[in-house]
């Protein structure tokens, strides 16, 4: 009877592990169902995706044939036609048209420095109301060299010089007192008059202030405001400016500051880490030769506060090579110029470095033909980002920067290269936006790995390409560069208001102290008036 009731025992705990064993079995069941299930609704989710990206293919390619048809049926309409219902009548030649950076145009001539210069034009600024300022010799001066007896004023000579106040064009006239020997001991000896100087001036014996060269070159570099529209606005407040003096002083101002430029570009090409980018610019050739594609250089660091651009002719490498010079050594970060890697052969001291903000952007382009994939990859390489992100918000130093790559950025890679792997092997069109994104990611690899080896090197290249948005902001208005020369100015003023936009530094306030003191600091510390150092050095005293 014992026996019995053990089996009954027995044989009730087994059906019970059967009734689990089969419910799992049932909840697996469920689940594999499930995930059929889900793998079926993402496989129509991603058809559908691909059926979008055609639909909008083929939208976009019937806009574009409306648009064309559009454009025909406008040409056969006679421009008097439309006449009644035009709001103004369009300018026949718009007057920026031959506007270029540096202020020259077609028929504003660059006179050699070496030519015999005619008389000077002719500047209206009669209707401009006068200050005048008083200068004499402190007492201790006024002492006759040949008698040792004291002087006194005796006449008086007079000078003018074109001034600018913000909103308030004015004339400084500046009284200079004359010294001389006094009546009774003038008929005993002859003696030279002793005149008081005159403070330094941006252009020796001009007519222009500092305060009105810095506002004329903020006006056209930051504001982007051509000569000509300049012009206007100064004949509206009483000045009368000929153009051609306009642009000869803008090129003069170029020339007194380029010391500080070449301070800039000692700084950023000694920090051991440099980025640079170009864009192009439209520059004339000459009297009746087309017009060519000059590029202008940006170079930046994420050591240094500043920005030095560099115009060349063309977009050649050897002009960037010419300007990195010979000792240059650390990381050169670009975009993947074939340039860059010719450079690079040549000096062993550099190593190339890629951009995964290009890298994001090809694959963004590549969202149309193939929004799965395409996404798929970006949201890894955005994780790249995050970890840079962190890095900034935590304010590592490179070291740290270096390590937390190592630790987080490394896996992020490995998961890259695995996925542009599978894309590869799948059904990809070589013409199209994803395969050229693969195959830049596949070129750039090795120079894409760089930024693990040092914290100081950047991922991406953006603050080198931010630096050059105001240039093509200002070749709206401006069209096309006058000269060479012309166009060096222009990366000379452009280095320093851009470097003075890095450390929020009004670019008026600046230009207008510079241009004085640049002429009269000695050239061993012409560093201190790079816009970083003038802004600890003298900012504080300068004031509107």
């Amino acid at each position: 009877m014992g026996v019995s009731t053990e089996l009954l025992e027995e044989n009730l705990a087994l059906k019970q592990t059967l009734i689990a064993r089969d419910e799992k079995i049932a909840e697996l069941e469920r689940q594999v169902a499930r995930m059929a299930e889900l793998e079926r609704e993402i496989a129509a989710l991603e058809e559908d995706l691909r059926g979008a990206a055609r639909d909008r293919a083929k939208l976009e390619a019937r806009l574009k044939e409306l648009l064309a048809k559009r454009r025909a049926l406008a040409d056969l309409v006679a421009p008097g036609q439309l006449a009644l219902f035009a709001a103004e009548a369009p300018l026949a030649t718009s007057p920026c048209a031959n506007e270029a950076p540096d202020g020259e145009t077609a028929a504003d001539r660059i006179r050699p420095r070496h030519e015999k210069k005619h008389a000077p034009r002719e500047i209206a600024y009669a209707a401009l109301p006068r200050e005048h300022v008083q200068h004499e010799l402190p007492v201790e001066e006024r002492i006759c060299p040949l008698t040792g007896k004291p002087l006194v004023v005796t006449g008086e000579k007079t000078s003018e010089e074109l001034e600018y106040r913000p909103s308030k064009l004015v004339v400084l006239v500046h009284h200079r007192a004359i010294y001389g020997l006094g009546e009774s001991d003038r008929a005993e000896r002859t003696a030279e008059p002793i005149v008081a100087p005159l403070p330094p001036r941006p252009i020796e014996n001009g007519l222009a202030g500092p305060g009105l060269l810095a506002r004329i070159l903020t006006a056209k570099y930051c504001e982007h405001l051509p000569l000509y529209r300049q012009q206007s606005i100064f004949s509206r407040d009483g000045l009368e400016l000929p153009r051609q003096t306009l642009c000869d002083w803008v090129l003069s101002c170029a020339f007194n500051l380029e010391p500080i430029q070449d301070a800039l570009k000692k700084e950023i090409l000694g920090s051991g880490v440099v980025q640079l980018d170009d864009t192009p610019v439209e520059c004339q050739a000459g009297k009746g030769a087309p017009n060519f594609k000059a590029h202008l250089w940006t170079y930046t660091s994420p050591l240094s506060r500043g920005v030095v651009f560099d115009f060349a002719l063309d977009w050649g490498h050897e002009h960037v090579a010419a300007f990195l010079g010979n000792q240059i050594e650390g990381y050169l970060v670009g975009d993947g110029y074939a340039g860059y890697g010719v450079i690079v052969q040549k000096h062993p001291a550099l190593i190339e470095t890629g951009c995964w903000a290009h890298v994001l952007r090809k694959f963004r382009d590549a969202l149309k033909e193939s929004p799965v994939e395409a996404s798929r990859m970006m949201r890894r390489i955005t994780m790249l980002f995050d970890v840079e992100r962190e890095a900034v918000e935590g304010k590592l130093e490179p070291g740290a920067v270096r390590a937390l790559r190592l630790e987080k950025s490394q896996a992020v890679l490995v998961e890259i290269e695995q996925e542009a792997r599978a894309l590869r092997g799948q059904a990809t069109s070589d013409p199209g936006p994803l395969a050229k994104a693969l195959t830049y990611l596949e070129n750039q690899w090795t120079t894409l790995l760089r930024f693990l080896e040092d914290g100081r090197v950047p991922i991406h290249n953006n603050s080198c390409e931010n630096a050059i948005r105001p240039v093509a902001v200002g070749r709206r208005n401006w069209l096309f560069a006058g000269s060479e020369r012309g166009g060096r100015a222009a990366a000379t003023i452009y280095s320093l208001i851009e470097s003075c936009r890095r450390v929020d530094v009004d670019p008026f306030l600046y230009l207008r102290d510079v241009l004085v003191r640049v002429c009269t600091h000695p050239a061993a510390r012409v560093h201190e008036l790079v816009p970083a150092n003038w802004k600890e050095l003298f900012g504080a005293a300068t004031t509107r």
